[in-house]
This record gives structure tokens, sequence and C-alpha cells, in this order.
């Protein structure tokens, strides 16, 4: 069998997971004090984390595979947990949103000349720099995945070239090549949610946009330029659209018509987490798509956990991101938030895990982004 023709997702993202995971945890052991500290200050974290404790463990109780519900039960816990990193003091919230902007933007430009130099780099069976049907693929993450890691580099690049006086031009360069690599995975989700959050940026700063609006509209010209000189990537835009003879799009809405009669059955306490595949099965029709998961990160946390778990966790968020922007509506608060959107836009038509989305929704609510003033002299350090 030839290895390089199958189609794999993570690659040497597998290998990779593992170790960032023991990183993580390490972070997460090593601050314990301060983040326990911090969430008991907390009330909306605190009754979240509990609430999903008792919820997820009657979810998984109730799932006929009760060990594999178990293990997926602390999920949206670690999300949390993740996100507590950020909020109370782990990462210095400035400097970590100008790192994840000027990290996309170096992942981009590597995404950009893969795609142009049709590189094929191969460890083994992993690919390096590869490409499957035509879609960037970078140290084995393909697609939705390599998108979404990229995808908080264009709102961020945007909002720091608005805001910074220095360096301002290294941020919009990121932006630049954030948002071509984005358009070289032909990630539909990851273009919409990008779309969506440059948007944003542009509503939440209209003075300044109409300040910059030369700069603005050059951009927008030499994207355009770049969309309309490839055919195909033209054809996957367009394609967004298309819910009649687009059988990406088909598929997706099968999937959904499958995931909302499970939820139906399963209103309260869901079908049980990581219990979808197997539960699917049992509901889906003859000739709809097969399905792991439903393609949409909503819909996954109603169907795993219920409707206590999903009002539980977005609740949750609504309290730690939304309340903070509204009370003080900071530019820094402004640009993580645009940042954070474009992530939870593209889920609507993906389930993905990106670590740095989380830490930069930690940021968000950090004590040290209520400050109004953009700190324009401090390096990235």
């Amino acid at each position: 069998m030839n290895l390089r023709n199958r189609d794999t997702r993570w690659g040497l993202a597998i290998p990779l997971t593992p170790a960032l995971g023991l990183i993580y945890y390490g972070i997460l052991l090593t601050k314990f004090r301060e983040i326990a500290k911090g969430i008991r200050s907390d009330r909306a974290t605190h009754v979240a984390i509990v609430g999903l404790l008792i919820t997820g463990s009657i979810s998984a109780l109730l799932a006929p595979n009760k060990a594999e519900a178990l293990i997926n039960m602390p999920i949206p816990i670690v999300f949390i947990l993740v996100c507590a990193m950020g909020r109370w003091g782990i990462i210095h919230p400035r400097d970590f949103l100008k790192a994840v902007v000027l990290g996309c933007g170096c992942l981009g430009l590597v995404v950009i000349v893969s795609h142009l130099l049709r590189l094929n780099i191969w460890y083994g069976s992993i690919p390096i720099l590869a490409r499957f049907h035509g879609r960037g693929n970078v140290l084995g993450m393909a697609d939705n995945g390599l998108a979404a890691m990229m995808e908080a580099g264009v709102a961020g690049g945007l909002g720091f070239f608005l805001y910074q006086s220095r360096h301002r031009w290294v941020y919009l360069l990121a932006s630049l090549a954030s948002l071509l690599g984005v358009f070289a995975t032909y990630s539909r989700g990851s273009m919409v949610g990008t779309l969506a959050a440059l948007v944003l940026v542009i509503a939440m700063n209209n003075e300044l946009i109409k300040k910059h609006w030369k700069v603005i509209l050059a951009l927008s010209l030499l994207v355009m330029l770049v969309i309309s000189q490839s055919p195909s990537l033209s054809r996957r835009i367009s394609s967004i659209a298309n819910l009649s003879t687009d059988s990406s799009n088909k598929g997706r809405l099968q999937i959904w018509e499958v995931t909302c009669n499970m939820i139906k059955d399963h209103p309260i306490f869901g079908i049980g987490p990581g219990q979808y595949g197997d539960i699917y099965e049992t509901y889906r029709p003859d000739g709809y798509l097969k399905a792991r998961s439903p393609h949409n990160m909503y819909l996954f946390v109603m169907a795993g956990w219920g409707l206590a778990g999903f009002v539980l966790f977005f609740g949750w968020m609504a309290m730690t991101v939304i309340y903070p922007l509204l009370r003080d509506n900071t530019p820094y608060r402004r640009i993580a938030f645009a940042m954070m959107a474009s992530f939870w836009i593209h889920v609507l038509f993906n389930d993905l895990y990106i670590a740095h989305v989380p830490l930069i929704m930690g940021c968000i609510a950090h004590p040290d982004l209520s400050t109004s003033s953009i700190d324009t002299d401090t390096p990235v350090r």
C-alpha cells in the first residue's frame, strides 16, 4: 500500500500531541496554587467546573460505553483550565497576543511557500510539507486544523496595525501572510470565520479604519487579485453558499439533521461524551453520509453533554469573555475578541480544538488588559 495516498489528518501532530499535553499539564501543576486561587475568586468558573463534573458524570453513567464516556468527560473542563492559564497571570497577555499574531504570520509564510513551490517533503509516511487533494499540509496538519492555527493572526494583525505605532507594518504583513495561508488551505469554514473577524475589527474600530482606508483598500484589492488568479480557489469560495449540488455542504446538512434527532431524544444529559460515532450509526438513514463527529462544535457539545453541559460551558464563556469586554472595552480586548471570534465562527462548520484559543479567551479577562492604552514601546518578550 502506498502510504502517501493515505489522507492522514494529523500526521506528525499525533506524536507531538502528548508532548504538548505534558507541557500544558506541567504548567497547570506548577501554577496550580495561582489557578486554584483564581478559580475560587471567580464564581462563574467555579460553578462551571463543578457543574460540568456533575452533569458530565451523569452523562457518562447513562452512556452505552461508560468507560469511554468517562475518559472524554473532562474535555470542556480542560478547556476552562487552559483558559485559566491565560487569565490568572501565567502568561503576559499583551506579549502573548502579539506572539500569536507573529507565529500565525510565520506559519502562513510556510504554507504559502509550500503552495507556490508545490513542495512534497515526507518523513516516511508523515507529510512534513505536502499536499492532499490540492490542499496545504504542514507537519501532518491539514486543511481545517492548519487554517484554524492561522486565522487568529488575520484579525489580530490588522488590530495591532491600527493601534501600534512601532512595528505596525510587521503586524500588517503577518495579517496578510496569515490570510493568504488560510486561502492556501482551501478551508471554507476558516474563510468564513476569518472574514467575519475582519468585519468585526472594522466595526469596532471604525474611526481608525477611516484613517488608514487607503492601506485597507490596497490590501483588499491585492487579496481579490490573488483570488481571481486562482480558478480553483475561486470555485472553492463560490461553493460556500452552494447547498444544492456541493457534496460536502449536503453531507454536513445531513449530519446536522441526524445530530438534531439525537439531541431531541437525549436533551438534558446528551448521549454521553465520546459516544457520537457509534450512536450516529443507529440514527443514520440509508444514503446519508457516515460521520464520526457532527462538524459543528456547538452540536458536538450539545450532543455529548446535553443541554445541561451546553448551558454551563457557553454560559461560562459568556461571563468570562463577553462580560469583561462589555464592562471595559479596551483596544487589546477588542483585538483579542476578534482573534477568538474567528475560531468560534469557524467551528460552526467543524469541531476542532486549537490550544491558543482558550489562552486568548483568558487574555480577554486578564486584569492587565483593563487599561485603555496600547503599549507602543514595549517589545515582544
